[in-house]
This record gives C-alpha cells, sequence and structure tokens, in this order.
C-alpha cells in the first residue's frame, strides 16, 4: 500500500472551520504522510491559506484545491446540505491518477490512526462503508437492498476510485438523482441526497465491503447500534474507541451554546480546534459558560423527571454501575428488562466495565428477544438467588419499579440485593430540586 494516504473533503466556506478541525485531528493522530485534497468553488482564498496552514504544526500533511465547472441546477439538494454533498461524484475525473481515496465529511473528529481505514483490503469490492444506524429500516426498502444493515452512511467512504467511475457518468448523474429522488418522494421520507444515490448505485453486498463502526462512529447524543452488531463487547469496543466520530444530525459541537449538548464526543471538537487557525480564546469562555450551566441544570433547575433522563442519561446510568461495582462483590449480574432503551443501559455499564451475566423480564412476550448477545429469560429463575445473583431493574418508571421491587421481595431479596439503574433519578421524587430559598 502507498505510504502516502489520500483524503478528500468536498465543502464551502461555511464549513471551513469544521473541516480545518477534522483535519487537525486527523494529522495529529497520523503518523503518515497525509495528501489533502480539497473540492470546491466556494471557498475563499483565505480560508484555504488557512487549511494548508495546518502543514506548518504538521508538515506530513499536503494539501491540493481543485474547482470545476458544472451545472448543478439539475441536482436535487435539501435545505440542510449544500450543493458540495454532490462532489464527492466529481473525484474519479478530478483525480484520475490515483486507485484509491478516503471520502470524509467535515462534521468529523479523527481521534485514531487513519491509516487502520486506509490499509482495510476492499477484497474486490467498490467502498468500504459503514451501516448507517438511524435510518436504515425504511430506506433499506425504498432502495431494494436485502437487509436493512445494507444502507450506509455516506459520510465516510473508501473507494476504488476506477470501479466507483463505472458506476455512472457525470452525464447521466442528473437522471440517476432523478430517479431516486422520485422513489423518497413517493414514499413520503426525507431526501439525503448523495447518501441516497451512492447507496442506490453500490447496492448492498454486492459492491460494498462492510467495516467496523469505529471508522465511522455515528454521534448525536444517543445510541443507535448497527443492526449486524450482536456483540455487546464489540459495539463497546468501537464505541469508546473509535477511529473517526461523525456529528451527524443538525446539532453540531461548534454549535455550543445555552441549549443542552447530547453529544458524548463534543469537547473532543474543541480539543483539536486548539491547533487550528480558528481557535479563538473565547472558545475557552464558552465552554466553561456552558459547564456552568450545565451544572446549575443538572443540581438546582426545577426538571420534570422525564427531561432529567432526557438531558443526563449516560450520567444517571454510569452512576449506578459505579455503585454496582462497589457492592456486587462475587455474584453475578442478571439485568431486568428488556424495553426500549435497554440496550442504551447495558451499553453505558459495559463502558464502565460491567456487564451482566443474564437479561430477564417478568413480561411472557419479551421471553426469547435477543439484546446484543444475550436471550431474555424468566424473571422466576432469580427466585431464591440473591446470594447468586445482584440484579439491575432497567423499567422507566417509578410505579413499574415498585411492582418488581415487590415481586423481588417476594422472591427472597432484600434492599442489599438490587439496585435500580434509573435511581438517581427517583431519589428526588420526593423533594423539591430547587433550594427554598429561590422562593423567597
Amino acid at each position: 500500500m502507498n505510504s502516502t494516504i489520500h483524503i478528500a473533503y468536498c465543502l464551502d466556506d461555511g464549513y471551513a472551520e469544521p473541516t480545518c478541525v477534522s483535519m487537525a485531528s486527523m494529522l495529529a493522530n497520523t503518523k503518515s504522510e497525509i495528501h489533502f485534497h480539497v473540492i470546491s468553488n466556494r471557498l475563499s482564498d483565505e480560508n484555504k491559506a488557512k487549511l494548508s496552514s495546518l502543514s506548518e504544526r504538521f508538515p506530513h500533511g499536503k494539501w491540493n484545491y481543485y474547482g470545476f465547472e458544472y451545472d448543478d441546477k439539475a441536482l436535487t439538494i435539501p435545505e440542510h446540505l449544500t450543493v458540495e454533498t454532490y462532489y464527492r461524484f466529481f473525484l474519479p475525473a478530478i483525480l484520475p491518477e490515483l486507485e484509491r481515496i478516503i471520502y470524509i465529511d467535515g462534521d468529523t473528529i479523527i481521534n485514531g490512526e487513519i491509516a487502520e481505514l486506509w490499509n482495510e483490503d476492499l477484497e474486490g469490492k467498490i467502498a468500504g462503508v459503514v451501516s448507517d444506524v438511524t435510518n436504515s429500516y425504511k430506506r433499506s426498502k425504498i432502495l431494494d437492498l436485502e437487509y436493512d444493515w445494507y444502507y450506509f452512511n455516506a459520510g465516510v467512504l473508501l473507494l476504488d476510485l476506477k470501479k466507483f467511475s463505472e458506476l455512472y457518468t457525470l452525464d447521466n448523474l442528473p437522471k440517476i438523482i432523478s430517479v431516486v429522488f422520485n422513489k423518497y418522494v413517493e414514499n413520503n421520507e426525507p431526501w439525503y441526497a448523495d447518501q441516497e444515490v451512492i447507496n442506490y448505485l453500490i447496492k448492498g453486498e454486492k459492491y460494498a465491503k462492510f467495516l467496523s463502526a469505529k471508522f465511522n462512529l455515528e454521534d448525536m447524543g444517543h445510541f443507535f447500534y448497527p443492526k449486524n452488531c450482536k456483540s455487546l463487547k464489540k459495539w463497546v469496543d468501537f464505541y469508546n474507541y473509535p477511529v473517526i466520530i461523525h456529528f451527524i444530525g443538525q446539532k453540531k459541537p461548534w454549535h455550543l451554546n445555552a441549549t443542552f449538548m447530547i453529544s458524548k464526543h463534543w469537547r473532543l471538537y474543541y480539543k483539536y480546534k486548539a491547533l487550528t487557525p480558528f481557535y479563538d480564546q473565547l472558545d475557552k469562555k464558552l465552554i466553561t459558560e456552558y459547564e456552568r450551566r450545565k451544572k446549575i441544570t443538572k443540581t438546582e433547575a426545577l426538571l420534570p423527571t422525564n427531561i432529567y433522563i432526557q438531558l443526563f442519561w449516560r450520567d444517571i446510568f454510569a452512576d449506578s454501575a459505579g455503585y454496582i461495582k462497589q457492592v456486587i462483590g462475587n455474584r453475578k449480574l442478571a439485568f431486568w428488562g428488556a424495553g426500549l432503551h435497554i440496550s442504551s443501559i447495558m451499553t453505558i455499564f459495559a463502558s464502565s466495565e460491567v456487564y451482566p451475566d443474564i437479561v430477564v423480564d417478568g413480561l411472557t412476550a419479551n421471553y426469547g428477544k435477543e439484546v446484543f448477545e444475550y436471550t431474555v429469560q424468566p424473571a422466576e429463575m432469580l427466585r431464591g438467588k440473591m446470594e447468586e445473583y445482584f440484579v439491575v431493574l432497567c423499567m422507566e418508571t417509578k410505579r413499574a419499579y415498585d411492582i418488581v421491587k415487590k415481586i423481588l421481595i417476594e422472591y427472597g431479596y432484600d434492599e442489599n440485593g438490587f439496585v435500580h439503574a434509573y435511581a438517581e433519578v427517583y431519589k428526588w421524587e420526593n423533594r423539591l430540586l430547587l433550594s427554598e430559598k429561590n422562593y423567597v
């Protein structure tokens, strides 16, 4: 494999800052020479200079800029995107001398060695991709993909450029876009432009090699799980140690303000921004003010329980996991509950190195349900086994918790044998979250 890694970004002036941060993060974590190919017709000389200035700190980086003429009126562009999102289709024509390239969106942080992705063997396929975990079911149906996990996120692509170019021509691209766009209109589904077209052309495993989610970990605050990932430990490994973090959605780390930032990795954006010419001393003040408001919101604000859970669920589960580490001793761990958020609870616990031995539920309808590699078993198996199992109750409401708590006591458990995953929330059930002085 060529020792130089070739990377493509497509952007305009509006994305110059995040792209520069993405580039800086890649250079900071990669030893190989990196050649950036920047595709844009709307990038100022000032911003080009800022991007290239990273070479002063990172001499193993090199930059080239490419513009071209194309009638973009024929391209269907959603409101939250720009025409540059389609420019990845021009890469084979602009860079005919290259065999492969990594295309990457600017709303990314590279927190590991990008050579890991570059050195992936495509095994004769056209693209190395990562399953999209937020929109796959309906979109896979629209595109006639065999499995929903065949639908991938197009924000990170390892491309065989020659083979990619054989799927379309620039002359017939508008027609292809129109055909795919109409499929989405007919099904009343949001249009994500190039992503839909590339999925339409690649056709799942026919032309794609599906890679680990560590190469495109989608971060928009909530947990989503690739349909083809059945291992909790495997998920935790690429969740805790991603190579590429992709800030999907319209709320980005650089939108830091009074609105609560639900992304886990937003601080990394500012870590790497400090290495770029876009860094501003006001960033530090902004982060300090944000942290102050977050602390007030968590400890003093009068929040309905459901809103508190929505904002601080990671902290809530991590605190419960920490408590379990202190009290579990030699007992095995059982999770009780197979509801909507069981996967998220299990993942946070596993991120703290707390893994369940079994998952149980009291509802017959949930018996046999698969949660990662665990099969949900009847809760009755816990009867009389307090010395053997410590139980995490995963039901969201206090009413459900009280019901299951009563059942556990009938099974021979006392308060030392279980904990509620949401315990931090419900300890406030009978007291105000605002101090009395706020009412004077």
